[in-house]
């Protein structure tokens, strides 16, 4: 009898996913993705691959992202795309190398199509800017700010056209 029950405990065991304990993580903030109107209230984090070659991925939604679907998804890009024109709901991504610097930053204005944009640099003041509050292997916490040109009042530099200020705390998913 102590042998089923062994047996049982392991089989339930490894037939829990872990993907469906997963809950996405809170967001808020303002911004803009081209003329719409952006307010997340839904973070999640995950990384890929290894050493040198990895990245971890921050997303901002304003719905409730289907995390499971995206999680076992072959190509996750392509399943937050088809979310966005399909559920009409606007979500930002910002791609993060191995060195937690932005590589890329991607737009969804709730229409299906992805904006991608690049990091750039104007006068010091880098387009998009992400600060860690916390950062560990269960948990990104922190700030997502975006926006373009830099201008200056004399004591302080700050974005000519501000685009986004956004506060994550996203569970970072396996």
């Amino acid at each position: 009898m102590r042998h089923r029950a062994a047996v049982l405990a392991l089989v339930l065991c490894c037939a829990w996913n872990p993907l469906e304990a997963q809950e996405a993580g809170s967001a808020g903030g303002e911004g803009k993705i081209e003329e719409l109107s952006f307010s997340p209230h839904h973070s999640y984090a995950y990384s890929e691959g290894t050493g040198a070659k990895q990245f971890t991925w921050i997303v901002l939604t304003e719905k409730e992202p289907p995390l499971k679907d995206w999680a076992t998804a072959k190509n996750r890009d392509e399943a937050r795309r088809v979310w966005c024109e399909k559920e009409k709901t606007p979500f930002v991504a910002v791609k993060l190398d191995a060195e937690w610097k932005v590589d890329l930053y991607f737009l969804c204005p709730a229409n299906g199509y992805v904006n991608t944009e690049m990091l750039s640099t104007w006068n010091g003041l880098e387009s998009v800017v992400v600060n860690f509050e916390t950062k560990d292997a269960k948990r990104l916490k922190g700030t997502l700010t975006t926006g373009s040109g830099a201008c200056s009042d004399g004591d302080t530099v700050a974005y000519c056209t501000p685009t986004g200020d956004y506060t994550f705390d996203a569970p970072l998913l396996k």
